[in-house]
C-alpha cells in the first residue's frame, strides 16, 4: 500500500512538473526593451491652468502649451480662438465656476502626481519603439474637461481628462447620473490604458474595405491585441475593462455569442445601429443575457485576431496593424468556436 502511495506521488508530481513546464513555455516571450529609452513626459497643464486665478499672466501660459491650448479651448471646453480679444474674459467664467472650482481641487488632491502612470507609460512606449522604431512618442498634457470626452488626440499629442476618473463612487458622477457600467471604469489605473487606447484609435485608423459588424469586431480587436503587446502585464480581463466575471461569462458562451451573430444575420450588416449594439459600451450588450458583459463583439473580434496570429507565425505586430483586409483575417484564422 505504502508502494503504490510512493508511485501515485511520484506520478503527480511528474504530471505538476509537467504542468508548470508547458505553463511557462507558453507564455508569450516579453521582448527585452533595457537598451531602448524614451523621453515620456506629462504636462501638468491642469493645475497650470487653475493657477491663472492667482497669477493671469495669459502670455506666459499660452508660450508654455502653445502646442496644446488652441486644442483643448476649441475642442475641449469650447471657447473658441484663444486670440480673441475677450478671450481671457471667456476663460476665466470657466476658471471661477464654482463647480468647476472644486472640480479642480479635487482632481489636484487625487492626483498631486502621476509616477505611477509615467512609469506605466514609460515601460509601454518603450515597447512601442521595440515594435515600431519610427514611430514617434506623444506628448501628454492632463486636463479637466468639464466633465466631456476624456480624451483628445491631435498629431504628436494625447490630453487626457483627469476629471473622468476620480473612482466609481465619485460625488460628481452621483450627481451628473453617470451611469454605474462607465463610473466602474472611471478610476485612475485607466489613465495609461486609455492613452495607449486613443493612441492606437489614432495611429491605425479603422479604414476597411467594408464598413460591416465583423470588419469593426475584427478591427477593435486587432487595436486590443496592440494594447495588450505594449502592455503585456495586464490581463485580457483588464485590456477588456471586464470584470473577471464579465470575461468568464465571455469564454462560457462564446460559441452562443458567435451563433447569436450568424443566426440574426448581423455578422456582414453595415447598419450603424446594428454595429454598435455590440461594439459600444452599456450595461450589457442589446440582444443579449443581461448577464452579458457590454462590447461582447470586441471581446469576440480579438479572440479571432490572435487565433489568425497563431495561424500567421510570420505576421508581426506591424503586419497586423498594416491589414486592413478583415475578411482575410476572418477566412484564415479558421475561427470557429
Amino acid at each position: 500500500m505504502r508502494t503504490q502511495l510512493k508511485k501515485i506521488s511520484k506520478i503527480i508530481l511528474v504530471f505538476l512538473l509537467f504542468l508548470f513546464i508547458f505553463s511557462c513555455s507558453s507564455k508569450t516571450k516579453r521582448p527585452d526593451v533595457s537598451n531602448i529609452s524614451v523621453d515620456i513626459k506629462i504636462h501638468r497643464f491642469d493645475l497650470d491652468l487653475f493657477r491663472l486665478k492667482q497669477n493671469p499672466d495669459l502670455g506666459a501660459f499660452k508660450e508654455k502649451y502653445s502646442d496644446f491650448l488652441s486644442l483643448y479651448s476649441n475642442k475641449v471646453i469650447g471657447l473658441g480662438n484663444t486670440n480673441s480679444s475677450d478671450y481671457m474674459d471667456y476663460l476665466n467664467k470657466f476658471l471661477y465656476d464654482s463647480i468647476m472650482t472644486a472640480v479642480s481641487e479635487q482632481v489636484a488632491k487625487s492626483f498631486p502626481n502621476l509616477d505611477g502612470v509615467q512609469n506605466e507609460l514609460d515601460e509601454s512606449f518603450k515597447l512601442l519603439k521595440y515594435y515600431f522604431p519610427k514611430k514617434s512618442i506623444p506628448q501628454i498634457y492632463t486636463q479637466i474637461s468639464g466633465f466631456n470626452q476624456s480624451i483628445v488626440v491631435a498629431p504628436n499629442l494625447i490630453g487626457i481628462s483627469l476629471d473622468k476618473y476620480l473612482g466609481a463612487e465619485c460625488e460628481f458622477y452621483k450627481y451628473l447620473r453617470t451611469p454605474m457600467y462607465a463610473r466602474k471604469n472611471m478610476i485612475p489605473k485607466r489613465i495609461g490604458q486609455d492613452i495607449i487606447l486613443a493612441y492606437a484609435l489614432t495611429e491605425f485608423p479603422f479604414q476597411p474595405t467594408k464598413d460591416d459588424l465583423i470588419s469593426n469586431m475584427i478591427y477593435q480587436g486587432k487595436v486590443r491585441f496592440f494594447v495588450q503587446h505594449l502592455m503585456p502585464d495586464k490581463s485580457e480581463a483588464n485590456v477588456m475593462k471586464y470584470s473577471d466575471e464579465d470575461l468568464a461569462w465571455c469564454k462560457e458562451n462564446e460559441s452562443l455569442m458567435w451563433g447569436y451573430i450568424i443566426e440574426q444575420k448581423h455578422l456582414f450588416s453595415t447598419d450603424y445601429r446594428t454595429i454598435i449594439k455590440y461594439i459600444n459600451d452599456g450595461p450589457f450588450t442589446p440582444g443579449m443575457p443581461q448577464e452579458s458583459p457590454s462590447r461582447t463583439g470586441i471581446w469576440i473580434g480579438w479572440q479571432i485576431v490572435k487565433k489568425f496570429m497563431n495561424k500567421h507565425p510570420e505576421y508581426t505586430l506591424r503586419d497586423l496593424m498594416a491589414e486592413n483586409d478583415y475578411e482575410k483575417i476572418l477566412r484564415e484564422s479558421s475561427f470557429q468556436p
